[in-house]
Parts: C-alpha cells; sequence; structure tokens
C-alpha cells in the first residue's frame, strides 16, 4: 500500500494522503496519467456482523486497469461479506445484499476523487 502526497507551491505540509493498491512505486504525476487515460480507482464494499450490531465498511482504493480485474475483486470482497455480513439483526441480510450488489457491478469508481486529491481534474466519467 503506498501513501500519494500531493504538495502545491508554497505550501510545506502535505495536503492529501490516499492509500491504493497497486500504486506501490508509481509517482503522482505517472499515476495522475494513468488515471486520465486508462486507468480507475475502485473501492469495495464489505459488511460484518456482530449479533445486533453490522458494520458497512469499504476498502482502500484499487489501481486498476483492466475491467476484467473489477470483477474478481468484486467477487472477493463479496465472498467476505457473504461469509462475515448477514448474521446481523436486522441489518446484517440488507447490508450483505448491498454489498454483493455493489461488488459484482464493478464496486464503486472514485477515480475523480482521487484526481481532486491530486490536484487534476477528471477527464471522463
Amino acid at each position: 500500500m503506498r501513501f500519494i502526497h500531493q504538495q502545491n507551491a508554497g505550501q510545506s505540509a502535505t495536503t492529501a494522503s490516499i492509500p491504493i493498491h497497486g500504486a506501490d512505486g508509481v509517482p503522482s504525476a505517472e499515476l495522475h496519467r494513468l488515471l486520465t487515460e486508462k486507468s480507475r480507482c475502485v473501492r469495495f464494499e464489505y459488511c460484518v456482523s456482530v449479533l445486533v450490531v453490522t458494520f458497512r465498511c469499504q476498502s482502500s482504493p484499487y489501481l486498476i486497469d483492466r475491467p476484467q480485474s473489477r470483477f474478481w475483486y468484486g467477487l472477493a470482497y463479496s465472498l467476505m461479506a457473504l461469509a462475515f455480513g448477514p448474521w446481523g439483526v436486522p441489518w446484517g441480510p440488507i447490508l450483505t445484499a448491498r454489498a454483493i450488489w455493489v461488488n459484482l457491478r464493478g464496486g464503486e469508481d472514485v477515480t475523480a476523487l482521487v484526481l481532486s486529491r491530486l490536484g487534476g481534474e477528471p477527464t471522463r466519467d
């Protein structure tokens, strides 16, 4: 996991930190280029239930360059939600179904958010 840092002219502090799976060793300028050309940042959902409490969680963004990868990552998070999520009453089954639905549709695309944190404008939806 890598933390991407942005520093604007005249600022000495880091203004944004984004952990992105698959972006190890990628400079922020290269990451910006990848995201504006072909790659996407996607995060997936899962939930964990403990008796009457269900926690809805999201993964850190993944740098994805092939649409097929989104399905496989989503499938893994869906299986995790199915194993640990439906046991809470009453929200466990509802949040588990939502997580599986989001993941099997390819996760949540957060490319625009990452680009805005890197200081660029998104060029496609």
